[in-house]
């Protein structure tokens, strides 16, 4: 036994307000893959850290100073901060309904991140430099 509705399925008629155009597919596929990405660059970002304990500034200098720590924790700052951003778009995007907001909110969403992701990689560059 079926329950008639008056849903039309595709994309002309009553239904057609509740059809996805798929626009949000790659934002999402996007949005999977970093987080795939970022959870092993975490763990080693985290293990990388955690090795530092206890040890003074030169012993920290000479850990980041190889390319594996240092390369690690630069792609997961930048990597982090994309992925950051595109969440944060898609929050102002969905809340801020007003035009001229919004696009601000998203000038300064794209300023900051890029803005903290630079700072990051320059202080481990900072960090790894020879003396």
């Amino acid at each position: 036994m079926s329950v008639p509705t008056h849903f039309e399925s595709g994309r002309s008629g009553q239904g057609a307000a509740y059809v996805s155009d798929h626009e949000g597919s790659a934002h999402a596929r996007f949005m999977r893959v970093s987080s795939y990405v970022l959870a092993p660059l975490g763990l080693l970002s985290a293990w990388h850290l955690a090795g530092l304990v206890g040890k003074d500034l030169d012993g920290v200098r000479a850990e980041i100073g190889h390319p594996l720590p240092a390369i690690v924790l630069i792609l997961f700052a930048v990597i982090g901060m994309i992925h950051a951003r595109q969440g944060a778009n898609e929050i102002i995007e969905d809340y801020v309904h007003d035009d001229a907001l919004r696009e601000k909110a998203l000038y300064w969403n794209r300023i900051a991140s890029i803005a903290i992701a630079c700072a990051w990689t320059f202080a481990i560059m900072l960090i790894a430099a020879p003396k």
